[in-house]
């Protein structure tokens, strides 16, 4: 999932938060999240930070060793750090001692930001029962159920994503990511909605009809829906909008959907790795 404040970074991320169907979403949605934050990534308006789960996100540290086997020299350190994890610790008893909104916010954040999600879940619903109507709570419980959801390709997890993401709308109708990110959570179901999917989409693009992470999606779904002709045009203009960013990583998702869109239409070459955009 890359880094909003509390951002989820927008993890939404990512190579993200994600193709329009079951057998191609994976978690490449989120591996390069916290590069593409920089580029398209957004800020909350009241400043937590949040970035993609470490397990899913690109440089997460290799698993234990098993048996006898002995690390490389200059590898880097497998399996938990002690620093982390005694940090995790303290904030979890900070959650439990103080009950307060801002406490539980934090608390919940850092969690998430961890890849604790289901830790983090206990304190951003504590968070909402004491404030319902604070915007920052709803948002991350619908990242956190989507990232969940993704991971575990869990459809129901997904719908829970959708209701919160829904329940922020009510707040900010007119947010872009939250719009793509229902609009991705679409294509996620089992099966993928990919009509209501486009509809969410297209009202970003209503409102930029630059936003990368929508264009890149809605070229993705017309691909994965065969529908070429609309893929080419929207690809199109999603070339066009990335072309005077210079991010490398983003340089990488045009090229990557650009070939992903030829090897639909039977002419592509090349190892297929896909470059995600994620939202959030």
């Amino acid at each position: 999932m890359a880094e909003r404040k509390q951002e989820k970074t927008t993890p939404r991320t990512a190579d993200s938060q994600s193709t329009p169907s079951n057998s191609t979403n994976s978690i490449l949605f989120l591996t390069v999240g916290l590069l593409l934050g920089l580029v398209v990534g957004y800020v909350f308006t009241d400043g937590i930070n949040k970035k993609s789960p470490p397990s899913l996100a690109k440089g997460a540290k290799a698993g234990p060793l098993k048996g006898n086997e002995e690390v490389p020299p200059g590898h880097p350190s497998v399996g938990p750090d002690p620093e982390v994890e005694k940090e995790i610790q303290l904030a979890i008893e900070s959650g439990e001692k103080n009950q307060d909104y801002d406490s539980q916010l934090k608390v919940g954040s850092y969690l998430y930001q961890e890849g604790r999600g289901e830790q983090a879940k206990k304190y951003l619903l504590k968070a909402n029962e004491l404030k319902p109507a604070e915007f920052v709570p709803i948002v991350n419980l619908g990242n956190l159920h989507f990232d969940l959801g993704q991971q575990n390709r869990d459809s129901k997890m997904m719908k829970t994503a959708i209701e919160w993401y829904e329940k922020a709308l009510k707040i900010k109708p007119d947010d872009l990511n939250i719009n793509t990110d229902i609009g991705i959570a679409y294509t996620f179901l089992s099966p993928p909605d990919n009509k209501k999917a486009l509809e969410y989409i297209d009202k970003s693009l209503s409102k930029d009809p630059k936003h990368l992470q929508s264009l890149y999606h809605k070229t993705r779904i017309y691909i994965e829906t065969k529908d070429l002709k609309a893929a080419d045009i929207t690809f199109a203009l999603f070339k066009e909008a990335s072309a005077s960013n210079p991010n490398e990583t983003l340089k990488q998702a045009v090229a990557a959907l650009e070939q992903e869109l030829n090897k639909a239409k039977g002419s592509s070459s090349g190892n297929g790795k896909t470059v995600e955009i994620p939202t959030h």
